[in-house]
């Protein structure tokens, strides 16, 4: 080995990634189990709201029949109440007429007295049903509310769990390249390359800002006089922009025109070391 020292430090680089990859890999496959258990409970809620709310409608359609029929009965009674009416005034002038045979008159008289009675029958028919309608128990759409705001909560969640996973993803592919950029620096070294010879160089190329991969990278057009361009050896760019004196910048990673990962710009009380 013509660069012992070189081949230890390329070595250690190499471990020291391998180890960053696996982390970043049982952290995704936590994640990934999470999602499924989060996407399982979403579902299990979605289908326990569709019957509560199909329950609730059917609920709701027996009460609006039961309350038409209701009001068709009421109605039937109003009916009833004037047309009895109408029969006991008629029977009455019948009965007050003095061309009318006395015991015709009488008969007439006693006609009136009954359709009275028929009406005030009919009244106090009316005025039950009229208690019954208002007093008939309305559905109750609890049950659905609180399975719907469960389901919106663990929508919220699912979609958190969905976005670390997204972000976790793409450390886990970051720390790939770099574990495979290093594990060839390593195996170059070992193959008799020296260190300063390898192709692989920890330094990146500072790039000119090329508009057409910000806009391929989807940075804002008001950051683009604030930004910089910089390709690794292996061919990926990273894109910073957006720092100001309260920002920390956004960052972003391109390899070719598709975007391995993506970071706003962030307030600097929220950036993370």
């Amino acid at each position: 080995m013509n660069d012992n020292f070189g081949l230890k430090k390329a070595y250690h680089a190499k471990q020291a990634a391998y180890d960053e990859m696996s982390n970043a890999r049982e952290k995704l496959a936590e994640l990934n189990q999470s999602l499924i258990s989060a996407y399982s409970e979403v579902e299990k809620l979605q289908a326990d709201y569709d019957v509560s709310r199909e329950q609730q409608n059917e609920a709701w359609q027996e009460y609006n029949a039961r309350q038409l029929e209701m009001k068709e009965l009421i109605a039937d009674k109003i009916t009833a109440v004037k047309e009895s009416n109408v029969l006991e005034e008629n029977f009455r002038l019948m009965s007050e007429n003095a061309e009318e045979e006395p015991g015709k008159a009488e008969i007439y008289a006693e006609a009136s007295k009954y359709f009275s009675g028929v009406a005030k029958q009919k009244v106090v028919e009316r005025d039950n049903l009229i208690t019954t309608k208002r007093n008939m128990p309305r559905p109750s759409n609890y049950a659905s509310e609180q399975i719907l705001e469960k389901l919106k909560l663990a929508r919220i969640e699912h979609n958190e769990i969905l976005e670390n996973y997204h972000n976790a993803k793409n450390e886990f592919t970051l720390k790939k390249q770099n574990f495979d950029r290093l594990s060839e620096k390593y195996n170059n070294i070992l193959n008799g390359e020296s260190a300063n010879a390898c192709t692989c160089t920890n330094r990146p190329e500072k790039l000119e800002i090329d508009e057409s991969l910000l806009v391929k990278a989807n940075v804002p057009e008001k950051y683009w006089g604030n930004c910089s361009m910089m390709k690794r050896a292996n061919g990926i760019i990273d894109i910073y922009y957006g720092a100001d004196e309260k920002t920390s910048h956004g960052h972003i990673v391109m390899l070719g025109d598709e975007i391995k990962y993506a970071r706003l710009p962030q307030p600097n009380d929220l950036v993370m070391v």
